[in-house]
């Protein structure tokens, strides 16, 4: 699980939960990335890892605990030895983090280049797995790039990167704006399942845009109208940046409240300071502002923050002017790197089913080398996310095994890529440059950060109440005796912070393996705190904790959910009233 709660470090602050992960790139985009050999060869160990392996006490197997999933077909191809040994070379120090662009990352994708060749599968066009993903990175000069937002009792006290934070991502080296109105637009939701229109047809080009984050707190009937603590996509940040975009804006300001945001301000608030890899929108001027100085600008509007969003929290709200203004200077430095997602294909036999298409997901891209630590200097990424890399490899043999047995009706594509970490770029590139046509993509399946300590009562996956996927993953869990388990924090919208949304925004579902959190046996650690430890840390590699006898059962029970819905006639769709629906209905032209 991607964990919502930052660490201390300042690579844990630039990390997934904001969608921007800048700062992870560092000097490496530069190609400084350390000299190290090349992955070793099969049955060889690669640096560094050999004693951590060997010194893992043997583990009870899920069947003697009496947690046991599929025992016979394809998915016993699925092997703990084998996915710790793909994850202990992907992890390795030779790959030097596996930062986009760098000889760690090549070296990483020439592993996964010969894993899908040795498990069968073919390229998905031409004779390559690898799918070039053309990177910007962006960022802004901070002398030279100046702000000013003023209203009737004049400019508010503004201290950039404590209380806002400013940048630009309309890929111009050089952006002014001058005195451009601010207008307030509620949560700035337009959701046609819920009849919801924030906008009500008002003309919000060329202005700058005041958004409050998260999605609408009203209830309907006794009914949450937008899931409650549970948080759409409507209330993420990204989502206000894209509606700005879409209505034509010069620009976006999101309010930020601990409450809204789930996290402090010191979380967002050096964004405008990072480099920013991103493809969702390109805009003039984007900002976050703290609640301290967004109460000055409620004052002048006759309210206060909570006013703001009580007035948000209404049906009939529309867009109102702030009497504040945007005046601003933005300079930014563009950097272009290339990197490569990696995509593999087995056919399925149908011939009215076999040119649909069940994606599989993971990212290989971690966050490379920093060195200015002390000590070890490289961010292994073992759990995050080499061993969700393994697993689609493991899949993808389990998958081929079936296909020559004649059970695999759609065709399936197992998709290992880069840059997640930096917003997830690489998997919205694909989306948005599909090598087969993308209503052909029936559903997508994403492993990211799986079990590593052990088996569990229960089996996780996030997304199985948002479509009819999670229906089949409950059925087969339960047919083992075992829970079927959902997102552990909902407000914290884990949904929409890996690999698997980009396909859900095109209207694609999409479910995302978890890790469960009913442990078998004791631990003898809290498995939740380690993982935040580890997260985004130097410390971040295979462990003697680590035993993958609960994500070998985890993946041959995801084989044959994925499997079922392969080979079901009629594919997967939205549960009514989600979010994606509407994108669904688009995609594949369904009413």
């Amino acid at each position: 699980m991607k964990p919502h709660v930052p660490t201390a470090s300042p690579f844990a602050r630039a990390s997934r939960h904001l969608g921007l992960a800048a700062a992870v790139f560092l000097a490496l985009l530069a190609g400084c990335a350390p000299d190290g050999p090349d992955p070793a060869p099969p049955g060889e160990t690669a640096d560094g890892v050999e004693a951590a392996v060997r010194t893992q006490p043997d583990r009870p197997t899920a069947e003697e605990l009496g947690v046991a999933g599929p025992t016979e077909g394809p998915a016993l191809r699925i092997q703990r030895e084998t996915l710790l040994d793909d994850t202990r070379i992907l992890s390795a120090d030779s790959m030097a983090g596996r930062a986009p662009g760098t000889e760690g990352e090549e070296r990483a994708i020439r592993h996964i280049e010969r894993r899908f060749g040795e498990a069968g599968l073919e390229p998905v066009t031409g004779g390559s797995f690898r799918l070039p993903v053309a990177l910007l990175g962006m960022t802004k000069d901070l002398e030279r790039s100046t702000v000013e937002v003023a209203g009737p009792d004049g400019a508010l006290p503004i201290a950039p990167e404590e209380n806002f934070t400013f940048w630009s991502t309309s890929e111009a080296p050089v952006v002014e704006l001058s005195d451009v109105p601010v207008v307030f637009v509620g949560y700035g939701v337009e959701a046609p399942e819920y009849g919801w229109d924030d906008f009500k047809g008002e003309d919000v080009a060329g202005k700058v845009l005041l958004f409050l984050n998260d999605d609408p707190a009203v209830v309907e009937d006794g009914e949450p109208l937008f899931g409650g603590d549970i948080r759409t996509y409507y209330g993420r940040w990204t989502y206000k940046f894209e509606q700005a975009q879409r209505h034509g804006a010069a620009g976006a300001i999101v309010i930020h409240t601990d409450a809204s945001a789930a996290y402090g301000f010191s979380v967002i608030g050096n964004m405008g300071e990072r480099k920013v890899w991103q493809r969702d929108y390109r805009l003039d001027f984007l900002a976050w502002a703290d609640s301290a100085l967004t109460h000055q600008v409620a004052e002048a509007m006759g309210t206060d923050v909570p006013g703001l969003f009580e007035m948000g929290n209404r049906r009939d709200f529309r867009p109102v002017d702030t009497g504040y203004s945007v005046t601003a200077r933005i300079e930014t430095e563009f950097e272009r790197v290339e990197a490569d997602n990696v995509a593999g294909v087995v056919r399925g036999s149908d011939p009215g089913l076999a040119e649909e298409y069940v994606v599989f997901t993971a990212h290989h891209d971690h966050l490379g080398v920093d060195p200015g630590l002390p000590g070890d200097t490289i961010f292994s990424g073992a759990l995050d996310n080499a061993l969700g890399v393994a697993g689609i490899i493991a899949l993808a043999e389990a998958f081929v095994e079936a296909a020559a047995a004649g059970d695999l009706r759609r065709s399936a594509i197992f998709l290992s890529v880069t840059a997640e970490e930096g917003g997830l770029l690489g998997s919205g590139y694909f989306v948005e440059n599909p090598p087969v046509p993308l209503a052909s993509i029936v559903a997508n399946v994403n492993v990211d950060s799986p079990q590593s300590w052990g088996p569990t009562r229960d089996v996780a996956a996030i997304g199985i109440d948002m479509n009819d996927m999670g229906t089949v993953f409950e059925d087969v869990v339960r047919s083992y005796g075992l829970t079927p388990a959902g997102d552990p924090n909902p407000m914290a919208g884990s949904f929409y912070r890996s690999d698997q949304v980009n396909f859900a925004k095109a209207g694609i579902p999409a479910i995302y393996l978890q890790a469960g959190t009913d442990y078998a046996r004791d631990l003898g650690f809290d498995a939740a705190a380690l993982r935040l430890e580890r997260y985004h840390q130097v410390s971040d590699m295979i462990t003697s904790e680590w035993d993958l006898t609960g994500l070998e059962r985890d993946l041959r029970v995801l084989f044959e959910v994925a499997l079922r819905v392969a080979n079901n006639p009629e594919p997967p769709r939205w549960f009514p009233g989600n979010e994606f629906e509407s994108a669904w209905r688009e995609l594949y032209g369904r009413r």
